[in-house]
């Protein structure tokens, strides 16, 4: 079982989904893919006249409205992805973060709640869709989708992973200067310093065991 955080930068390519789905296909194990809204909550904020900011990934959303167009968002992007997946053959399943408890956010920080439930599916080979989000306080909001990642992996204690724009060499150890990410500063919130975050481009998901590439320092 692997969790994989999705960067918007890919998700941002219309060929990606696509591909993503033949690569999982391939692979024939569990999977949880993680993500937020990207460029779809940039351009619902957008289409609301609104000038977008984003931290951590996270879109600035300070009414009722605004949150209510990122989570639209980010329903029809993991409905996009699990079509894909579906249309590949794989057998996968859309899920908000917020459902059953799976993520929260508490003072400011993400937690995982109830994640067992999680990790039933995925080890059926299930491919579990997950969308960065959590209920504070009754409100549905938006989370750091690669914070978001990491702790679903030490909740289901599996390995997590991100992906790199070029290939690196199988089994390596390496520092964070050594790969090429997209944003370097997301392999930080996933885990401290990236440590111990596997990497690899996107086909490397084909293997059973997925990236192995491994980053041991920041």
């Amino acid at each position: 079982m692997l969790v994989v955080y999705l960067d918007p930068y890919f998700l941002g390519d219309p060929l990606f989904v696509p591909g993503l789905a033949r690569d999982v296909a391939a692979r024939g194990t569990g999977l949880v893919l993680v993500h937020g809204s990207g460029e779809r909550g940039e351009r619902a904020l957008e289409s609301l006249g609104r000038m977008p900011t984003a931290t951590h990934g996270v879109w600035h959303a300070a009414d009722a409205e605004g949150r209510g167009a990122v989570e639209r968002a980010v329903r029809v992007l993991n409905r996009e992805i699990t079509h894909e997946l579906n249309e590949a053959g794989v057998s996968g399943i859309g899920l908000l973060g917020s459902d059953r408890g799976l993520l929260k956010q508490v003072d400011g920080r993400v937690v995982a709640g109830r994640a067992g439930w999680l990790g039933d599916l995925a080890s059926r080979g299930v491919v579990a869709v997950v969308a960065a989000m959590a209920t504070v306080d009754g409100v549905e909001v938006e989370v750091d989708a690669a914070r978001a990642a990491g702790v679903l992996a030490d909740a289901l204690d599996v390995p997590v992973a991100a992906l790199t724009t070029a290939s690196v060499a199988p089994d390596a150890a390496l520092s964070l200067a050594e790969v090429r990410v997209p944003d370097a500063a997301a392999l930080g919130r996933i885990r401290p310093e990236g440590e111990g975050i596997r990497v690899g481009t996107r086909p490397t998901l084909r293997d059973s065991g997925g990236p192995s590439a491994v980053l041991t320092t920041g």
